[in-house]
This record gives structure tokens, sequence and C-alpha cells, in this order.
């Protein structure tokens, strides 16, 4: 029980939350998992409430119109489509290369494979 109401407190610091998921010697249990996919909910809402009201304010405003709109949403998809691309590139590449799981955590997460004594 402890261990978990110390992850409840964990929730409320992006910092703390990504040591969670970067100690990949640590189990997450599903009460730490339920607990993530909550403030990770949470935050999608937040961010679908004010993308709408922003989309709904800038075409009320005449200031985008929908073609406008939709060409800029193509485009933006396409970006985030070539960017997946590329990190499943370096996914398989470190995949390839042998690098150990917590070597390439470390990297994701500080930019070095060095472990420099904290977590991984």
């Amino acid at each position: 029980m402890v261990i978990l109401m110390q992850a409840v407190w964990d929730m409320l610091s992006d910092q703390k939350i990504w040591n969670l998921l970067g100690d990949v010697q640590r189990p997450l249990d599903e009460d730490i998992i339920r607990l993530m996919f909550i403030e990770l909910f949470s935050r999608v809402k937040v961010m679908e409430e004010e993308n709408l009201a922003l989309r709904v304010l800038l075409m009320e405003q005449g200031l985008v119109d929908e073609e406008l709109y939709a060409l800029t949403r193509r485009a933006v998809r396409e970006f985030l489509k070539e960017k997946d691309d590329q990190r499943a590139a370096e996914s398989e590449f470190f995949a390839r290369a042998g690098i150990p799981f917590p070597e390439w955590v470390n990297f994701k997460l500080r930019g070095t494979f060095r472990n420099n004594g904290e977590g991984v």
C-alpha cells in the first residue's frame, strides 16, 4: 500500500512519471498503470477541449476557413507520420544493434547510454 500511495504522489510530476517509466528494474503493477492512464486520459481530454475551443474561435472569427484548416491538418498528419517512421527506423536500428533495453531507455531519457548512477 505504501508503494501505491507513493505512486499516486508521483503522478503529480512529469519528471517523476518519466523516472518511474525509465526505471526498467521497477515492475509496473496494475494500479500504477491505471494511475498513469487516468493522468494521460485527463491530459488528453484537456487538450481535446482546448483544441476544439480554439478551432471554433478561429472559424467563428473568420481567421481560418475550413479548407485551410483541413489542408493544415493533412500536412500535420503527414509530418507526424514521417516522424513516426523515423522513430520506427531508430527503434529497429537499436534492436538490430543488440543494445540492451536499459541502455536504450537511458539514451531516450538522458541522451546517453551511460547510467550515471541514476535509476536505470
